[in-house]
């Protein structure tokens, strides 16, 4: 099977398998998940974070970014700019800054909002369908991401998932950029520790 149509697969079975979650699971993975992060040093210690805006089956963003407003840290959510992978991150102070947008998606009114061209100190959190046990990521295929995070290696990159979506071994490319941390309900997995155990 070709990358490709492996990565097909993978992306119905767990778009499947988050539909099919149960509602009162999905919530308790969702405080989990958002308890670890506000947990993490990274976090405390930084003054940006962008992350994206969740949909009904993703992991919770919501609270993360309420927690955010709060703190006085600066939010800040991906505007989709064209259908070849671009996007910029803007700044929000609260959810009546964002309007539904591509594929359906919360993004930011850019009319009220601030645009980020500095990232330094800045973590991001990444969506994915899947990672694996090296911190690879199953997109949703358009590629947005891995186009953002490869010109802004000055990031943290956090991936979020549930663990019953990760994987072993995911398929990637030369172009896939790995989360530096993944976040479960059940677990931190911290992968710069692991690359700086094998002197890279």
């Amino acid at each position: 099977m070709s990358v490709t149509a492996d990565k097909k697969f993978l992306r119905q079975k767990y778009k499947a398998l988050r539909a099919e979650m149960l509602p009162e699971n999905k919530r308790s993975y969702d405080e989990r998940i958002f308890e670890r992060i506000v947990s993490l040093d990274e976090y405390k210690r930084c003054d940006l974070l962008l992350t994206y805006v969740s949909t009904e089956t993703e992991a919770d963003t919501f609270r993360l970014l309420e927690h955010t407003f709060r703190c006085g840290k600066t939010a800040a959510v991906p505007k989709s700019l064209d259908k070849n992978g671009n996007m910029a991150f803007f700044e929000i102070r609260s959810f009546d800054e964002l309007e539904k947008g591509y594929f359906g998606i919360y993004e930011p009114i850019t009319e009220k909002c601030r645009e980020i061209s500095r990232f330094d100190g800045g973590i991001c959190i990444v969506p994915a369908l899947s990672y694996d046990k090296d911190g690879h990521r199953l997109g949703y295929g358009k590629g947005f991401y891995d186009r953002f995070l490869s010109a802004h290696r000055e990031l943290l990159k956090i991936g979020i998932c549930y663990s019953e979506c990760m994987e072993e071994h995911l398929p990637c490319g030369e172009y896939d950029v790995p989360a530096d941390i993944v976040i479960t309900e059940k677990f931190v997995e911290d992968h710069r520790k692991e690359k700086n155990s094998d002197g890279k």
